[in-house]
């Protein structure tokens, strides 16, 4: 690790790693498939974090005030599982071990400050791909192409529009606190910015959660204003700016790079058929395809078999089309400048008529009413 990007490290030098000869790897029960095919291995699934994830845990621990190899102990978490960034755990105990520092120690910047600790490099193998990609926008789809390699708790949305695109990081149920998505945030926006030498930065930076009493290490990370109490936590710029160019680009390599990435071992996932069909529909919703056979058709499978999963999973096509569609005008009604029109067409609507009656009847009023009142 860099002492001269890490100020904790230049504080606590030689610190002394403690062995705890009790480790364990906590497992958690997560959601249970209802589908009658599944198999059991699909049925049980253990969300993981690599090791990098807790770059910089000791070094801002002591410098917060608390005892990082007492935390560790009582997350059973070795401290040898920090020698090799690529190692992985279960998330829950890591997670909240770093929830548990932040309250103890009193520091609502505690995933802030993890974050300065890390660097471009500390992705890993995923580095070698993004450094060669053409442009801002190709780094931000393979950050969640392969966002496995990284943990299995976060993934970044993105929802692009004419003028303006908002980027959000999706925390999984259970996860989300104020410091795994600080951490999440603070580490992408470390990621893309020193990726392309400065040359880019989001227009603004946004958290769901409340602003910290203290601002000030905020706006010493962010060189962009920083918005709480936000609708969802990511970024939000100009859509143009996406197609900021990155120095090293190189084709041949960022083919090297993504054999080099399938060769890495990853546990197959399971998530609920409901959440790959609102993605789905969110990928359709602005060409018009809101029909159940296009969002089936999206995923593989023909559309009664995607009724009867959905049915499994206690909900159906046309509920997560209206889920979908309030949260994607949500969206870009509090995150962008863009007309009723555009937004409409964004949530599937061919007129703006169509798409107000619709607005009107879940919101209680019309979009711009809406949109001046938040």
């Amino acid at each position: 690790m860099d002492s001269a990007r890490c100020p904790y490290l230049c504080k606590y030098p030689n610190f002394r790693r403690r062995r705890d000869q009790d480790s364990c790897t906590a497992f958690e029960l997560l959601s249970i498939l209802g589908c009658a095919d599944a198999s059991r291995s699909e049925r049980y699934t253990v969300r993981e974090v690599r090791a990098a994830s807790l770059t910089g845990f000791i070094e801002v621990s002591y410098y917060a005030g608390v005892d990082p190899f007492e935390l560790l102990k009582q997350a059973k978490i070795s401290p040898s599982f920090l020698e090799d960034p690529e190692n992985r755990h279960a998330a829950r105990p890591v997670t909240e071990m770093i929830e548990r520092a932040a309250a103890e120690s009193q520091c609502e910047a505690f995933g802030l400050l993890m974050a300065e600790c890390r660097s471009f490099a500390s992705l890993g193998p995923l580095s070698l791909l993004l450094e060669h990609l053409p442009t801002v926008g190709h780094m931000l789809d393979a950050l969640n192409e392969y966002r496995r390699l990284m943990n299995d708790v976060v993934s970044l949305e993105c929802i692009r529009g004419k003028e303006t695109s908002a980027f959000c990081w999706v925390v999984a149920p259970g996860f989300e606190k104020p410091q795994t998505i600080d951490l999440a945030v603070a580490v992408g926006y470390r990621i893309l910015t020193e990726a392309l030498g400065g040359r880019w930065a989001p227009e603004i930076v946004h958290f769901r959660h409340p602003p910290p009493r203290d601002l000030r290490t905020f706006q010493q990370f962010f060189s962009v204003p920083v918005e709480f109490d936000a609708r969802f936590s990511g970024y939000s710029c100009v859509t143009g700016s996406l197609e900021a160019p990155v120095a090293a680009a190189e084709p041949t390599m960022a083919s090297h790079a993504r054999r080099l990435l399938e060769l890495i071992p990853i546990a197959g996932e399971y998530a609920p058929i409901s959440d790959a069909a609102q993605r789905a529909i969110s990928l359709l919703l602005p060409s018009g395809g809101t029909k159940l056979e296009a969002v089936a058709a999206n995923m593989g499978m023909n559309a009664r078999t995607l009724q009867r999963r959905l049915a499994l999973e206690g909900t159906s096509f046309e509920a997560l089309l209206n889920e979908t569609r309030r949260d994607v005008a949500e969206r870009f009604l509090l995150a962008s400048n863009q007309s009723i029109g555009f937004i409409a067409e964004m949530v599937g609507y061919s007129s703006t008529s169509a798409f107000t009656r619709w607005f009107v009847s879940e919101f209680g009023e019309c979009p711009s009413a809406w949109r001046n009142r938040n």
